[in-house]
């Protein structure tokens, strides 16, 4: 592996696209060859031929550029980046981050696979200790401490990925992270205030965390050089031994004991207990193209339902963010959120009628409970205490010469303070994403997963993939991912214009996250007064917001030519 240069972005060989829009609109038939006026539409996108990476950050993306460049396939750069980002950006996705989703399309066999490596509570977690507690309320046991972490499954998730699908060795594809860590990084404006910011202030609750960001008692700023010396020495254990030194080894031995003697509940079994899980991803159409995603544990289902009813409405004739749009848009997440609500669970092999609730019979029905003229209020299936915090979560997608696809969000959660001495690895609050409700499909336990809302999606025109993409931002991702095919699909936009803004965001019941009343819509700046004020009329509470526009990373492959479109902090050869 070439040594990384210490540059804040890389694009080699790539061209923006500059051509107008006055090209003859598409027609409704996506299957015709008047697909190829769609590409004129890629403003400010990125093209590639032999592969496209877009990560949550420039190092991280040209992370996954240099190992394709070198050899490596989709599989080897994404998770490259990834273990990038855990060094470059490690407050959305570091080591002992909760997990993730992966949806991987391998070219050779035409085959999608879903990968699940969410973390699991320890064994002996049980409700019973969190008794008194609102496990959303930061300053409890399930949030910060020692009780709060779930057994990691970042490190396991990218080995199931490269140990079943990678080209290139083990070590390669994690050296550039090694690096980084070893020999530092210059660090970014966003990462220095995600590091000196008051939720994740947690980080320096003890004396190693603070030791390690603290930068000796004065704040980080933007452009100096961050090592991770402690860090880079975990990386190289499990660069050394696959996975086992950080689940069975010295590594985990350091985690359990210092877990153990702190009044915390992982210990080494836990650890060495853990696994990801793999699984054919749910489906459904929508207009001519076929959707994948995750299932349910993911919002995946829930991304699904919405599109099987909104499949009903000619939604290009209504405008995209006209008050109508945005109101028969609502009323579908809606629907969505309480189904999601009441059957929905991260365990694997749950038994509820998955099949019936993503059918077109149902989605006939839920559409018929939609009143184009109001909105309407549904009493939510569960309610819990209220948080306005979101998540800390990054998403990236990779795409390479031969089309092989890995689109994968990964989540820290937030940190629960532990910083385990001699290891760089800071853990995980995700017990708080569990419910002490008795008989809750998040029912508190040992040895469970929590549902997340991270959903990745691929989408196909016939057999072959059209559109990949992902969302970061807590519990708006899945209504994020649905705008943006909503863009592609039915306003036919470039790539670049539908992962961005202005969007709005249904804020409406439980979804993973605690209840939130009402029947608001937050709204992005550039929604207009007057769509705003039809939207009051029909009875929507708004809310002014800039804050909508969360990350959404996705790639478009032209089904003419097989070039790969990306939005334009892209980088691509």
């Amino acid at each position: 592996m070439k040594k990384i240069l210490l540059i804040t972005f890389l694009i080699i060989g790539c061209e923006t696209n500059n051509v107008n829009n006055n090209t003859k609109s598409i027609q409704k038939d996506q299957n015709s060859s008047a697909v190829e006026s769609l590409f004129s539409r890629h403003n400010n996108s990125l093209i590639g031929k032999n592969g496209l990476v877009t990560t949550s950050h420039p190092l991280a993306s040209q992370v996954g550029l240099r190992i394709l460049q070198d050899g490596g396939n989709a599989f080897d750069a994404a998770v490259a980046s990834a273990a990038a980002l855990a060094v470059v950006n490690p407050f959305m996705a570091g080591i002992g981050g909760v997990g993730g989703y992966a949806l991987i399309y391998n070219a050779k066999t035409k085959e999608t696979h879903a990968l699940d490596f969410i973390g699991t509570s320890p064994i002996a977690a049980s409700s019973e200790i969190y008794q008194g507690d609102k496990l959303w309320d930061f300053a409890k046991k399930a949030t910060t401490g020692y009780l709060a972490p779930l057994v990691p499954g970042i490190p396991a998730g990218w080995y199931a990925i490269h140990s079943r699908y990678g080209k290139l060795s083990w070590e390669e594809v994690l050296a550039p992270a090694i690096e980084y860590a070893e020999n530092g990084f210059p660090l970014t404006p966003s990462v220095v205030r995600s590091m000196n910011s008051g939720e994740m202030s947690v980080v320096k609750r003890y004396d190693y965390g603070r030791e390690i960001f603290n930068n000796n008692d004065k704040s980080f700023k933007p452009g100096e050089i961050w090592t991770q010396k402690d860090l880079a020495k975990t990386l190289k254990g499990l660069a050394k031994s696959g996975i086992d030194d950080f689940y069975k080894g010295e590594t985990a031995e350091k985690f359990a004991n210092h877990f153990q003697n702190n009044g915390g509940l992982i210990t080494v079994e836990d650890l060495a207990d853990y696994n990801v899980i793999w699984s054919e991803p749910i489906s459904t159409t929508y207009r001519n193209y076929q959707v994948k995603t995750h299932g349910p544990g993911s919002s995946g289902m829930t991304i699904l339902q919405w599109l099987n009813i909104l499949e009903g409405y000619d939604l290009e004739i209504l405008k995209r963010n006209s008050a109508e749009y945005i109101h028969l848009v609502s009323e579908a997440v809606k629907l969505g959120f309480l189904d999601d609500d009441l059957y929905n669970t991260g365990q694997p092999n749950s038994d509820f009628p998955l099949e019936k609730l993503i059918s077109k019979e149902y989605a006939s029905s839920q559409r018929a409970r939609i009143d184009n003229n109001k909105a309407k209020f549904y009493n939510p299936v569960r309610t819990e205490s209220i948080s306005t915090l979101g998540e800390h979560t990054s998403h990236h997608t990779v795409i390479d010469k031969d089309h092989n696809i890995v689109t994968i969000t990964q989540t820290l959660m937030y940190a629960s303070g532990v910083v385990v001495p001699g290891t760089g690895v800071f853990f995980n609050n995700g017990m708080c994403y569990f419910n002490l409700e008795p008989g809750h499909t998040d029912e508190l336990k040992g040895g469970r997963r929590p549902r997340f809302v991270m959903s990745p999606t691929i989408l196909f025109r016939g057999d072959k993939p059209y559109l990949a993409l992902g969302a970061a931002g807590g519990w708006t991702i899945p209504q994020t991912i649905l705008q943006t095919i909503l863009n592609v699909v039915d306003f036919r936009m470039g790539i670049s214009e539908a992962a961005s803004g202005p969007r709005f965001i249904h804020r409406y019941l439980r979804n993973s996250i605690p209840y939130v009343p009402g029947t608001d819509i937050s709204i992005d700046k550039g929604i207009s007064d007057e769509t705003k004020k039809q939207l009051k009329t029909l009875g929507h509470r708004i809310i002014e917001s800039n804050k909508n526009g969360k990350t959404l990373n996705a790639i478009l492959i032209d089904p003419n030519t097989g070039v790969l479109w990306g939005p334009g902090s892209a980088v691509t050869y």
